[in-house]
């Protein structure tokens, strides 16, 4: 008896199956590149927008620390002392003058 072979009509399900297989993986994959890229350019934004608010913090910093350093200067204080309160040492004696 002699075997009759049979030409194969269409993919075998094996084969289907791996094809199936490889375009689910696919499909995975580039979600989650996707997602990533998302969430990469998010993370960029986000450090853009704190490397402004740290230089914004650095600025005020400087300025704290200079007014900290004209407050330590007694003829600072001594000089907007006498312009902003109008002090003066005893025995002194002001004179305004108008300006008309």
């Amino acid at each position: 008896m002699r075997r009759v072979k049979h030409k194969s009509r269409g993919i075998s399900v094996m084969t289907a199956f791996v094809c199936l297989a490889f375009v689910v993986v696919a499909v995975l994959c580039a979600t989650r590149m996707y997602d990533v890229h998302q969430r990469r350019q998010r993370l960029e934004a986000e450090n853009q927008q704190l490397l402004a608010q740290r230089q914004a913090l650095i600025e005020r910093n400087n300025e704290l620390q200079a007014q900290n350093m004209r407050g330590r200067d007694t003829s600072y204080i001594e000089s907007q002392a006498r312009a902003q309160l109008d002090m003066v040492y005893p025995g002194e004696i002001i004179f305004r003058t108008s300006g008309e």
